[in-house]
C-alpha cells in the first residue's frame, strides 16, 4: 500500500527531471536602449523570418534591456523593437547558421514619438453566454438586468446551474457535487456558507463566471458535477484606473450596493484593490405539510413561517504583482469578507398545527432570532519563473482562515386541545466554527515542441476545523444543558496531489490532451478530547483525456472522459443533531461514503457557433442531502445526507446564438436531463427515474441614443432530488441601459421576478414507504426593482503591452459546518 501511494510521486519526479524541450543550434542576443543610452526594460522585442516578416519568437528585455532567443534555426532573421509611445525600431537582417553558438544584434534605440496617438475607442460587446468546448461562460458585465444584482442571482440564472436556496446547495445538470472557485481559488468552506456569501456579494465585481463540467488533470478532482469559476474584473491598462458604482434597489425593503475599484500599473509593478458592500433587507416564506399514517391514525402537520431579514456583506481584496526581472514575477493578495445575517431586529414568528385523524391536537406559536455571522481572510504569495523561451515553474502557497459566529434564540409556545394545556419553552444556541487551511502547490510547463506541451504540478491542502455547540434550555427559570443537541467536534484532512498532463496537435487537425491525477486522503474526525468518530485514507487515480477535429473552417466535434470525486462534508458526517424548530431536525451521517464519477461529453459544433452536447455519467454511491425521515411515532422528521447505490445521468444541450434583426440579439440554451438513481429508504432499495428540460433566454435590444434594452428568462421543469422531486420555476428579468455622453458613466435600470414566479416547492411522496412531505418557499422579495450608476475613471489610453496569466489558479472549499 505505501509503495502504490507513493508511485505517482515518483512518476511526477522523474517527469520533472527527464522533461526539456528539444534544442535548436544557434542563440541571438541583443540590448535595447533609449535615445540617452539609458537601458530600457520591458521593451517588446520580436524576431522575424527576414523574408516574409513572419514572427518566430518574441519576449520583453529584462531590467538590463537585454534580450536572449535560444535554440534558433539557421536561417536568415532581423530583430523588431517596439513599445506603447515610440518609433518601432529594426535591426539590419542577418544570417544564423551552425557555426557560432551565439549571435550578437547591434543595440537597437528606441526614440519617443513626435506625435501623440490618437485614440481610436473600439467596442465590440460580449455576448452573455459563450459556449467553448470545454466550459460555458457567462459574461456576467454583457448583462444589464445583472447590474446591482448578486452572484447568486447571477448563477440562478445561468444554464444548467440549479440553486437550492431551501437546501443551501447547488447542482449542474441534476448532479450536486459542484466546486465553486474564485479567481481559480477553491472556496473550502460549506457550500452553504459560500451560498450565503455569493447571496452577499455584488455582481459589479464579477466579470465573468465559468461553468466547467469535465475538468482537466491539473485541476482537483474534487466535485462529480465541475467547477464554477467565478473571474472577477481586473484592470489591465497602465497608469491609476479604477472603477466605481452605485446601487439602490427596492422589492419590499431596501436593497443599496456599491463597488469601487482601483489599479496602477507600471512596467515593473501591478498593484490592485476593490472593495464592495450590500445590504439586503429581504422577506421570504416558507410552508410545509407532512403526513405520516401510524398505527392506522393518519397524521398532519402544517407549518408557516414568514420572516424579514437583514445581511450586510463587506469584500475587499488587495495585491500585487511585480516583475524582478524579465522571466520571474513575485505576486501576493490579501482577501477577506464578512458576511452578517441578522434576525434579531425583525423577530421570525411562525406556527405549526398537528392534526391526528383530521382533528386538531396542537399548535406551536414560535419566534426565532438568529445571528450568522462568517467571517474570512485569505493570504497568498506566488512566483512564476520562466526557466527557458518553453519552460515555466510556479509557485503558490496560501493561508486561509475562516470564522463562523451563529447564535439562536427560540421562544415556543404550545397549546394541547385535549386537555386543553398551554406550555412555554426558551431555548439558546450558540455555535462557533473557526476553519484554518494551509495549501501550497507548485506547477511546471514545458514546451516540448511545436505540438507538443507538458504540465506536471503537485499540491497539498492542510484542513483543521472545529465546531462546538451549546444548547439550554430554560426550565422553572434556570438555564439547563441540552446534551442531546450539544457537541465540540475537530476534524484534520490533509490531501497530497500529483499530475501529469500532455498536449498535442497530431495530423488532420485533431487535438489531444491527456492527463492522470492522483489524490491521497486522509480524514480524521474526533471529539475535542480525541474519542474517535471517523477515520479514513484512501487514494485514488483520476484519468482524463480530450480530444477534438476540426471538420470544416464551420464545424468540429469534441470528446472528452473524466473521474472526479465527492469526498463527505464535515457538516455530512458529523453525528450531531440541529434544531431547526420543535418537529425538524437536521443530523449526520458517520457511514457515508465518497462518490466517485466517470463522466463522458461529446460536442458538436457547427455553423460557427452552434453547439450541441451529449453528456452521461455514473456515480457510485451518490451523496444526496436533505434526505427526510420521518417517525411517525413521534411526528419527528429528520433531514440528513445519504448515499445512493448508484446513480445514471444522461443530458443533452443545445446551445443557439441568432439575430432576427442587426439591432437584435438572441442567446438560447435548451438543456434535458434524465436521471436514474437507485438506492435506500430504511433498508428498503428503491429505484426512481425522472427527467427534466431548462430552457434560458436572453435577448439584447440595441436602440437609438445610446440605449440598450435587455429581456432575459429561464424555466426549468420538475426535477428530481434524491427519493424527492423539486416543481416547475422560473422567472423574466427585464433592464434597459443608457451610456451617457463624453464618459459620463452608464446608468442601469432593471426589474427581477417580474411575475413573481421564482418559487422553490419540494415534493416527497413515497405512498409504499409512508412517506409525505412538501415544502413551498420563497426566498426574495417579488419584483425588485434596482437602479445602478457606473463609471470609469482614470488613464484609458496606455494600454499594457502584455497580459500575464497568474500561476496559481485552484483553492478554498470543504468543510461544511451549518
Amino acid at each position: 500500500m505505501k509503495n502504490s501511494t507513493l508511485l505517482p510521486f515518483t512518476l511526477l519526479l522523474n517527469l520533472l527531471l527527464v522533461a526539456s524541450s528539444a534544442f535548436g543550434q544557434v542563440n541571438v542576443t541583443g540590448k535595447i536602449q533609449e535615445s540617452k543610452g539609458a537601458p530600457f526594460p520591458f521593451a517588446n522585442v520580436l524576431l522575424l523570418s527576414a523574408h516574409d516578416s513572419v514572427m518566430v519568437k518574441g519576449m520583453l528585455t529584462n531590467e538590463l534591456g537585454t534580450y536572449h532567443f535560444e535554440n534558433i534555426k539557421p536561417g536568415q532573421y532581423l530583430v523588431a523593437a517596439t513599445m506603447v509611445g515610440y518609433v518601432k525600431t529594426y535591426s539590419q537582417p542577418f544570417n544564423l547558421n551552425n557555426v557560432a553558438n551565439t549571435h550578437q544584434v547591434k543595440t537597437l534605440i528606441l526614440a519617443e514619438g513626435n506625435k501623440e496617438l490618437k485614440q481610436v475607442e473600439v467596442v465590440a460587446q460580449k455576448p452573455l453566454f459563450e459556449q467553448h468546448l470545454d466550459r460555458l461562460v457567462v459574461n456576467v458585465q454583457s448583462s444589464i438586468t445583472s447590474a446591482g444584482a448578486t452572484a447568486l442571482d447571477v448563477l440562478e440564472r445561468s444554464p444548467g446551474i440549479m440553486v437550492n436556496r431551501q437546501s443551501n446547495s447547488l447542482s449542474i445538470s441534476g448532479k450536486s457535487g459542484v466546486v465553486v472557485m474564485i479567481n481559480g481559488k477553491q472556496s473550502r468552506v460549506p457550500i452553504a456558507t459560500i451560498i450565503q456569501m455569493l447571496s452577499g456579494m455584488n455582481a459589479g465585481n464579477i466579470d465573468k463566471v465559468e461553468i466547467i463540467t469535465t475538468p482537466p488533470a491539473q485541476y482537483d478532482a474534487e466535485g462529480n458535477a465541475g467547477i464554477i469559476n467565478l473571474v472577477l474584473k481586473k484592470n489591465e491598462d497602465y497608469g491609476t484606473n479604477g472603477s466605481y458604482s452605485l446601487t439602490m434597489g427596492y422589492g419590499w425593503y431596501e436593497k443599496p450596493a456599491a463597488t469601487f475599484n482601483l489599479t496602477h500599473r507600471t512596467q515593473k509593478l501591478n498593484l490592485y484593490t476593490d472593495y464592495s458592500f450590500s445590504r439586503n433587507h429581504g422577506w421570504n416564506r416558507i410552508e410545509t405539510v407532512r403526513q405520516a399514517t401510524f398505527q392506522g391514525i393518519i397524521t398532519q402537520t402544517n407549518t408557516l413561517n414568514r420572516r424579514q431579514f437583514i445581511r450586510h456583506n463587506h469584500t475587499a481584496r488587495l495585491g500585487f504583482d511585480y516583475n524582478i526581472t524579465a522571466r520571474t514575477t513575485l505576486g501576493g493578495l490579501v482577501s477577506g469578507f464578512t458576511d452578517k445575517f441578522d434576525l434579531t431586529p425583525v423577530d421570525e414568528k411562525g406556527y405549526s398545527e398537528t392534526y391526528r385523524s383530521n382533528v386538531l391536537e396542537s399548535t406551536v406559536n414560535t419566534t426565532h432570532q438568529e445571528i450568522n455571522l462568517w467571517r474570512h481572510l485569505m493570504g497568498n504569495l506566488n512566483l512564476t519563473h520562466k526557466l527557458t523561451d518553453k519552460q515555466e515553474l510556479s509557485v503558490d502557497m496560501d493561508y486561509l482562515y475562516y470564522h463562523d459566529h451563529n447564535p439562536h434564540r427560540y421562544f415556543n409556545t404550545y397549546r394541547y386541545t385535549n386537555p386543553l394545556e398551554t406550555e412555554e419553552e426558551e431555548i439558546d444556541m450558540k455555535k462557533t466554527t473557526p476553519i484554518r487551511l494551509w495549501v501550497s502547490k507548485a506547477d511546471y510547463r514545458n514546451n516540448l515542441g511545436e505540438n507538443t506541451k507538458l504540465e506536471v504540478g503537485a499540491k497539498a491542502t492542510i484542513s483543521q476545523l472545529e465546531n462546538k455547540v451549546a444548547v439550554r434550555n430554560l426550565i422553572e427559570e434556570v438555564w439547563q444543558p441540552n446534551t442531546e443537541f450539544s457537541q465540540h467536534i475537530k476534524m484534520i484532512e490533509n490531501i497530497g496531489a500529483a499530475y501529469v498532463n500532455f498536449n498535442s496537435q497530431l495530423p488532420h487537425q485533431i487535438k489531444l490532451q491527456t492527463g492522470l491525477r492522483y489524490e491521497y486522503t486522509h480524514t480524521n474526525l474526533t471529539t475535542i478530547s480525541n474519542q474517535p468518530i471517523v477515520e479514513r485514507r484512501y487514494g485514488n487515480l483520476f484519468p482524463s483525456i480530450f480530444a477534438s477535429r476540426d471538420l470544416t473552417k464551420k464545424s468540429s466535434i469534441q470528446v472528452s472522459y473524466s473521474r472526479r470525486i465527492t469526498r463527505p462534508t464535515y457538516n455530512n458526517l458529523a453525528p450531531f443533531v440541529y434544531f431547526i424548530d420543535p418537529n425538524t431536525f437536521l443530523s449526520g451521517n458517520t457511514n457515508l461514503r465518497a462518490t466517485i464519477t466517470d463522466a463522458l461529453q461529446t460536442t458538436y459544433r457547427f455553423r460557427e457557433n452552434m453547439l450541441l452536447t451529449l453528456g452521461y455519467s455514473y456515480d457510485k454511491t451518490p451523496i444526496i442531502d436533505w434526505q427526510v425521515h420521518l417517525d411517525p411515532a413521534t411526528n419527528k422528521q429528520f433531514a440528513r445526507a445519504e448515499n445512493l447505490k448508484n446513480s445514471r445521468n444522461f443530458s443533452l444541450n443545445f446551445s443557439v446564438p441568432f439575430s432576427p434583426a442587426p439591432w437584435w440579439q438572441v442567446q438560447s440554451n435548451i438543456m434535458g436531463v434524465y436521471i436514474k438513481n437507485l438506492g435506500y429508504y430504511n433498508e428498503k432499495e428503491i429505484a426512481l427515474k425522472s427527467g427534466y428540460a431548462s430552457i434560458n433566454l436572453n435577448q439584447t435590444f440595441r436602440l437609438p441614443n445610446n440605449f440598450t434594452a435587455e429581456l432575459t428568462g429561464f424555466y426549468l421543469s420538475r426535477a428530481p432530488f434524491g427519493i424527492s422531486y423539486t416543481k416547475a420555476m422560473g422567472m423574466v428579468n427585464a433592464g434597459l441601459q443608457k451610456k451617457l455622453k463624453q464618459d459620463k458613466g452608464t446608468l442601469r435600470l432593471s426589474v427581477d421576478d417580474i411575475f413573481w414566479t421564482m418559487r422553490f416547492r419540494f415534493i416527497t411522496d413515497q405512498p409504499a414507504l409512508n412517506v409525505y412531505s412538501y415544502f413551498d418557499g420563497t426566498f426574495s422579495d417579488p419584483r425588485v426593482v434596482r437602479l445602478t450608476y457606473s463609471r470609469n475613471f482614470g488613464n484609458q489610453k496606455m494600454k499594457a503591452a502584455t497580459r500575464r496569466q497568474t500561476s496559481s489558479e485552484e483553492e478554498r472549499r470543504r468543510a461544511n459546518t451549518n
